[in-house]
């Protein structure tokens, strides 16, 4: 089979257009970066005050360290808590709350403080990190469940 020098000169181009792109792209998600708003929801197994609610969490990373704020919310029902975490591996986040910073609940009600293991995934361009918590209340322990949200991507507003 016969090439001419032109065959290999135009797909050189492409090549290493495809390199480039494959390059930054790999480099991307070697380096995941958690900071910025996720929504989703936060869900218990059977026997909790309700199986599903609204979550979001707002991090902040810096290094492998995350700072932030989780909010749940059912209804009326609300809380905003701080918490801090780690990153490991680029992809894991383990994350602990701290304290409740505000709240609404119902009578003989409380929030769970909570702790868990997110594991951060790509489809079709978004973000998303999942998976389970546990935590405890003045009560005892609560009962756990699954996290799941998505990056929010924030687009400037066109007027």
């Amino acid at each position: 089979m016969y090439f001419s020098a032109n065959f290999f000169q135009m797909n050189l181009k492409y090549i290493l257009a495809f390199s480039l792109f494959f390059c930054c792209a790999m480099a991307s998600f070697a380096q995941s970066n958690f900071s910025g708003l996720w929504k989703g929801s936060i869900t218990q197994n059977e026997g909790g005050y309700k199986n599903s609610y609204d979550f979001e969490m707002y991090l902040y990373q810096d290094g492998e360290v995350i700072q932030g704020r989780s909010y749940v919310f059912d209804g009326e029902m609300y809380a905003e808590m701080e918490l801090k975490g780690e990153v490991y591996n680029g992809k894991y986040l383990r994350f602990q709350e701290i304290k409740i910073v505000n709240h609404s609940i119902a009578e003989n009600m409380e929030w769970c403080i909570k702790r868990g293991q997110l594991l951060l995934s790509y489809k079709r361009n978004d973000a998303y990190i999942s998976g389970l918590w546990k935590g405890k209340t003045s009560f005892g322990d609560c009962v756990p469940g699954r996290i799941e949200l998505k990056r929010e991507v924030f687009r400037a507003a066109v007027d």
